[in-house]
């Protein structure tokens, strides 16, 4: 028969067995980031590593956000943390734990603050740090450190792929030219260009696909030294330059320019983490298109691939929306039956002008830049395309993608190239 335990009582005699438990108390470790200089809501993606373990925190606490500007944990004293950040973060990489410190008795906040420009050889460190002393009854004093986050240090926690990586990364159905090509470019190409020779089969005959690496302006503008083929190209995804040549492939591309790889200080976090390609040129043997509109909106200049026609079609459409958007704003109470006919006119008039538009575009964009778009959303590997003629923000999802007009900034940013950026879950 099992003895019950014996009621808790205020009262310790000399038998009572005592077990001695230090209780510390947690320290709160704060790293806040500064991105304004390039991108003020830049999502960067983070792991934090304490006392060597990686902490796999839930999916939405593992990126900087708009709002969120800062990784903010609980340790204990003498704990060592460090980050993880940019596609370091991925679990088979991992090599560049940035940011180090030891927890002391102090709270600990530490500004990062990105700084353009080639700095020189700056270090992901800490550095001292000056004590904020407690201001009020209850506050902790506070270790407050401040350091850099450079175009070298972009540069450090942007994986570095070798050619076997690339080979194991590549999906199993990559076509053997596309692997060969691959392979080259994270060997270690002799100039800034490649050739993927892919030989006839299925009755479709040989094909020869010409490709260009332009220079990469932000990398040497930010970065100490930066080699285009040892530096830029090599921590570009393999996977990306995959689907660019295998899709340019079908869809009869023989040229193709990419302008923009990896990259440490421009624009969103797709090119610095190196899942992004911009493209400004294509053509085959009938056809060559620069991946331009630029001067849709306003007076703009002669653009060819922006018909007088079209551009009288989108300026009716703009005015057209105005005058909708203003008879919709006038108040119900002071709208008669006269001027509820008039609003369904506009409305029907504004939905009118952008068919027009629509048709119009359509009509005009070269063949060869509709079969590229195409053949890209359909890739497994691409999540994003942006181009001067639509925006596609998620190839996977039920909605159609929609009309560049050059009218957000986003849209702007993508009225002189193409772009695609490459699903990799493990990394954004």
């Amino acid at each position: 028969m099992t003895e019950a335990a014996p009621a808790a009582t205020g009262t310790l005699t000399a038998s009572t067995s005592l077990t001695t438990v230090n209780v510390s108390a947690r320290r709160k470790v704060r790293y806040v980031f500064d991105t304004s200089a390039t991108k003020r809501d830049l999502a960067l993606p983070y792991r934090v590593s304490i006392d060597g373990k990686v902490q796999e925190a839930a999916p939405h606490l593992r990126k900087l956000s708009g709002s969120k500007r800062s990784i903010e944990l609980l340790v204990a004293p003498g704990a060592r943390v460090a980050l993880f950040l940019n596609s370091d973060v991925h679990p088979d990489f991992r090599r560049e734990p940035v940011y180090a410190l030891q927890v002391g008795e102090h709270d600990v906040e530490v500004l990062i603050t990105e700084q353009p420009g080639r700095i020189g050889h700056a270090r992901a460190v800490v550095g001292t740090s000056v004590t904020r002393q407690a201001g009020q009854p209850g506050e902790r004093a506070v270790d407050c450190y401040k350091a850099l986050l450079t175009g070298d240090i972009w540069m450090q926690i942007s994986h570095l792929y070798t050619a076997a990586q690339a080979d194991a990364i590549l999906p199993p159905e990559t076509a053997p030219p596309v692997r060969v090509a691959v392979r080259a470019i994270y060997s270690g190409l002799p100039a800034a260009q490649l050739l993927v020779q892919f030989p006839a089969s299925d009755g479709a005959p040989a094909h020869a696909l010409r490709v260009a690496f332009a220079d990469s302006e932000n990398a040497r503008a930010n970065i100490t030294y930066c080699s285009l083929l040892k530096d830029v190209l090599p921590r570009t995804h393999p996977a990306a330059f995959a689907a660019l040549l295998s899709e340019a492939h079908k869809a009869g591309v023989t040229e193709v320019h990419v302008t923009s790889c990896w990259r440490p200080m421009l624009g969103s976090i797709a090119h610095r983490a190196g899942l992004g390609l911009d493209i400004v040129y294509v053509a085959n043997a009938s056809q060559t298109v620069r991946i331009n509109r630029v001067g849709l909106i306003g007076a703009g200049g002669r653009n060819p691939n922006i018909r007088a026609r079209e551009k009288q079609l989108y300026d009716e459409l703009i005015l057209a929306e105005q005058q909708a958007r203003a008879i919709s704003g006038e108040r119900i109470a002071t709208q008669t039956e006269s001027t509820q006919k008039e609003k369904i006119e506009k409305i029907n008039k504004e939905r009118l002008a952008r068919a027009r538009w629509n048709d119009e575009r359509n009509l005009n964009e070269p063949k060869l830049m509709q079969e590229l778009r195409q053949q890209l959303q359909k890739n497994p590997s691409v999540k994003q395309v942006f181009d001067p003629w639509y925006m596609e923000a998620d190839t996977r999802d039920q909605s159609p993608q929609t009309a560049n007009e050059q009218r957000s900034k986003n849209e702007t940013i993508h009225a002189d190239h193409l772009h695609l950026t490459l699903n990799d879950l493990q990394i954004l």
